[in-house]
């Protein structure tokens, strides 16, 4: 995993610094979209996993990460593959999918 620029690193050591500062996190996920290091900013909040703000965060992370794929893939690239874009929905789809699938067994298990 590659690291993220010191713009996004100084914005991950402001929502430590402020942890319960909702604007402090949207400032982070806003640099996090803008520079594509979506899986940094994952590990680390992962690494505090348990935590409701964290979990909240992560699962603000996957969407974003998602919507972004569509972004991404909704750009004309190549017309000698008709189905990719079609290929890249479905795979989209499925990742969305799994993990739904993932957040209902966690939020099934901590419901017990």
């Amino acid at each position: 995993m590659k690291e993220a620029p010191p713009s996004v690193q100084a914005a991950w050591d402001a929502a430590v610094a402020a942890w319960d500062d909702p604007a402090k996190h949207a400032a982070l996920l806003g640099l996090v979209a803008q520079h594509d290091c979506f899986a940094w900013a994952a590990a680390r909040y992962k690494e505090r996993a348990g935590d409701p703000i964290a979990d909240k965060q992560l699962e603000r992370l996957r969407t974003s990460a998602v919507a972004a794929m569509f972004a991404q893939s909704s750009r004309k690239k190549d017309d000698k593959q008709p189905y990719r874009q079609t290929l890249v929905l479905l795979a989209a789809l499925l990742l969305m999918l799994v993990l739904a699938l993932v957040f209902a067994t966690i939020l099934h298990g901590n419901a017990h």
